[in-house]
Parts: C-alpha cells; sequence; structure tokens
C-alpha cells in the first residue's frame, strides 16, 4: 500500500480527532463523576436535593436560571422572625440579616442592601427587640464585600456608630473602614466581634475576602454550634474556582472539628432556608428550631458542596483531577449485648465492604475492632462493659476516593451477657434470692431426714 502525502494527513488528521475526542470523554467523565457524586452524597434527603444539591451544582448542572429567579425575589420582605433564643432573621427571600443579642446589645451578620433598607427595616426591627443607647449595635460581621452584604455598613457606622468586620481582600476602598479579618490566613481565628465570639475561616472563592464562620448561640435553653458561609455561588475564573474548592474543604474540616449542628445561611434561598422561616411563621419555631441540622447533616451538605465544586472546576480545567468525597453513615444494628454489638456503614455507592469500624464504651479502656462485611456490617464478640458505645470508622483514602469518617452511639446494658436472667437476659438480684433460699430449704429437709 502506497502512502501519498494526502492520505497522511487524512490519517493524522483521524487520529488527533480520535485522541482529542478520548481526551475530553475522559475529561467529561471526570466533571460527571463529581457532578454524580453529589447527587449521591445527598442520600435520601429530599429537602437537601430539591435545595442545597440543586443550588450549589447549578452551574454544572447548566441551572443557572434558578439562581437568576432566585435574586428576582429580592423585594420580597421576610419579617423578623425569632430562628434561636437569641437570635433573629429578617431581609429578604433573596438575601438575609441576622441579629444576635447578647448580655449588653446586639451583633449583626451582615448589613443589608443599601441605607435606605437598613433604615427602613433592619433599625426598627432592632428597636424592637431593645435598641438603646444602652443596648446599642455593637459591631457588625460582614460574610463578603457585596453590595447586598455591606450596602447598610456606613450607615450602621454613621447612626448607630457600629463598625464592620470584614476580610482583608475584600476591605479596599471600602468607605465604611471596616476593622479586618486576615485573608490571608486560612486556619480558623478566634475573633471577639461585639462581644461575641466568633471562629472565623477566610473562604476565598465567591470574593477574595469572603470569610466563614462558627458561633455558639442558644435554642430552647441549650448550647447549638452555628455555621455561617461566607459565599454560596461560583464564579467561572479557574482560580476563583479553585479557591472555593479547597475553602469547602476547609469548611467541612472546621465544621466536624467544632461540632456544629445547625446553620444561618445569609441567601436563604440556597439551601432551603426561606422554606424553614415560611414554616416558623406558620406554625411558630420547633423544639429545636427548624434551623438545628445535626451534625451529620451539615457534613453531608458541605460534602455535596465540595463535589459540586469539584465538578465545575474539573470541568473549566479539564487538565484538574481530584478523588471522590464519599459521604459515608454508621447505624448501630440490633440491640448492643456485653458479648456482640454490630453497626452498620453505609453511603451513595454501596461499596462498604472490609472497612474497619472500632467499638468503644466510655469510660473504659475496653476496644474492639471488626471488618464490615458485604453488607457493610460490622460485628464484635469479645466481652464489652455496659456504658455509652461508640463505633466510629475513622475514613479511608486513596487515588480514586476519599470515605469521609462516621460514627453512631448506642448503650450497653450492664451484664447483659449471662448469668441469672428473667425475660430480657439481664441478672436480677431477686431471682437470685430466690434460688438461695431454695436451695436452703432443700439441703434443711434432706439433712433432717438423715438425722
Amino acid at each position: 500500500m502506497v502512502l501519498n502525502r494526502n492520505t497522511l494527513w487524512r490519517l493524522a488528521a483521524t487520529t488527533l480527532a480520535a485522541a482529542a475526542m478520548g481526551h475530553a470523554a475522559a475529561q467529561t467523565s471526570q466533571a460527571e463523576t463529581h457532578r454524580d457524586a453529589a447527587t449521591r452524597n445527598v442520600g435520601s434527603d429530599t429537602f437537601m436535593m430539591q435545595n442545597a444539591r440543586a443550588f450549589y451544582c447549578n452551574l454544572t448542572d447548566d441551572n443557572n436560571a434558578i439562581v437568576i429567579a432566585a435574586r428576582a425575589t429580592n423585594s420580597i420582605r421576610v419579617p423578623l422572625t425569632q430562628v434561636f433564643d437569641d437570635v433573629w432573621i429578617i431581609g429578604s427571600r433573596y438575601v438575609a440579616q441576622y441579629l444576635i443579642k447578647t448580655a449588653d446589645g446586639f451583633v449583626m451578620v451582615d448589613s443589608g442592601n443599601n441605607a435606605t433598607e437598613v433604615q427602613t427595616y433592619d433599625y426598627p426591627a432592632l428597636q424592637s427587640l431593645g435598641l438603646s443607647a444602652t443596648f446599642p449595635l455593637k459591631e457588625v460581621f460582614l460574610t463578603h464585600g457585596h453590595g447586598d452584604h455591606d450596602g447598610g455598613a456606613q450607615w450602621l457606622l454613621d447612626n448607630l456608630k457600629a463598625r464592620s468586620w470584614l476580610g482583608s481582600a475584600d476591605a479596599a476602598g471600602k468607605s465604611y473602614q471596616p476593622k479586618t479579618i486576615a485573608s490571608t490566613n486560612l486556619a480558623p481565628q478566634q475573633i471577639s466581634i461585639g462581644g461575641k465570639m466568633f471562629t472565623v475561616l477566610a473562604t476565598p472563592g465567591h470574593t477574595p475576602g469572603s470569610t466563614s464562620a462558627v458561633l455558639n448561640v442558644k435554642d430552647d435553653g441549650k448550647d447549638v454550634r452555628v455555621l455561617i458561609n461566607g459565599g454560596q455561588s461560583m464564579t467561572n475564573a479557574v482560580p476563583e474556582v479553585a479557591q472555593y474548592l479547597d475553602s469547602i474543604e476547609r469548611t467541612y474540616a472546621m465544621a466536624k472539628s467544632l461540632k456544629v449542628n445547625a446553620v444561618m445561611t445569609p441567601h436563604i434561598y440556597w439551601d432551603g432556608t426561606a422554606l424553614k422561616v415560611d414554616e416558623m411563621i406558620a406554625k411558630g419555631r420547633s423544639k429545636p428550631s427548624q434551623f438545628v441540622y445535626g451534625e451529620q447533616t451539615v457534613l453531608r451538605q458541605l460534602a455535596v458542596a465540595r463535589e459540586c465544586s469539584a465538578s465545575w472546576l474539573t470541568r473549566l480545567d479539564t487538565t484538574k483531577s481530584f478523588a471522590t468525597w464519599r459521604f459515608n453513615t454508621l447505624e448501630i444494628v440490633g440491640t448492643p449485648a456485653n458479648d456482640k454489638v454490630t453497626a452498620k456503614l453505609s453511603n451513595g455507592w454501596n461499596q462498604v465492604s472490609g472497612q474497619a469500624i472500632k467499638f468503644t464504651v466510655e469510660g473504659s479502656s475496653a476496644s474492639c475492632t471488626a471488618t464490615t462485611n458485604s453488607a457493610g456490617e460490622a460485628t464484635c464478640t469479645s466481652g464489652l462493659p455496659g456504658g455509652k458505645l461508640n463505633a466510629e470508622f475513622s475514613g479511608t483514602t486513596n487515588a480514586q476516593f476519599v470515605d469521609l469518617p462516621a460514627t453512631a452511639q448506642g448503650d450497653v446494658p450492664e451484664d447483659s451477657g449471662g448469668g441469672c436472667t428473667i425475660g430480657n437476659g439481664r441478672f436480677d438480684p431477686m431471682l437470685m434470692g430466690l434460688a438461695l433460699l431454695a436451695a436452703f430449704g432443700l439441703v434443711r429437709r434432706r439433712w433432717s431426714r438423715v438425722r
């Protein structure tokens, strides 16, 4: 076969096209893998699927229309509504502010769209809650420097003498001269804002100075640890989306470390907060509050956000590749006993075999480690004392997956394994006493016959 120049060109073009298509398919698969993982990580949480999953993944889903539609709700007011013992929400269905009442004044999260809005709505709301010269608005925490979050900061400074805190990377040129939080420090920082302790975390990506925070509030008299996300939506710029992905991962680590179990989101359409407020207005605040998600749901939502951002980044930059985060759950199976405890590991991939589960009992050095079977169940049959049972999957990492840690709790009853029993298998001292008395009487009768 003789290959002329035209034939060679055609062969080369065909080869290059095939290679390009294969490369594109592989990279599309990377983006789709993360997009699919976001859905799998939702589990059976319909509310999260319809809200947080939809909005975090809006770009990679080619569904930015839902964000544009949400912006149109900025004129629809949300009335002053109590969400915790010491926290109220007010604002619009697009973006809201939180008013935190302390022992000697108020701290505000975000400052509204503009001076007119804060003067018309936020200021009267603060007055209704007790704002006065001796009980002032002390300071404001700004999640970032976009106008829908810091638009009222100058009015609050001019009229209430309330200074604002803002990430340093967003602070340049701001007329209200904010106190700054170091945007270059990517570790959690403890800062007192208006006398209220915030654990702040620089989370650039939405803006360079976006800052998230964790703080303690009260719900029905109990301590609740709340996450405030510094910025929700992503851009189309690869460096900014890469920052966003890193910020979500660090936020997950902070939330896990601090055992965060509640959320206060500024853009209340993003994760369904607006719907929770609607429920509060219609039915009242629940116990616990509708804003208390539980530790596992907070972490699950962040795992979903991580996979949405990884999907968008690998779609924008096809040279990037990341291991997939898999959210795992662990539950105690059956009734724990001293001689048998079982826990079940599960995730959206049903790949749960061969994982180590460690069982411990609080206040005891005793422990037992078992490996999950094909159904994800791990069973320990070595003796454990009675008490509060903890089961833990510490997580695993390889080139393809990051299996996130999971825990579960239960109770091992005292002396549940053997001994004298009645019905439920537990030691019964009355039965033992009756048995001893019967035995003693039998011995006496036999002794009398012998005599």
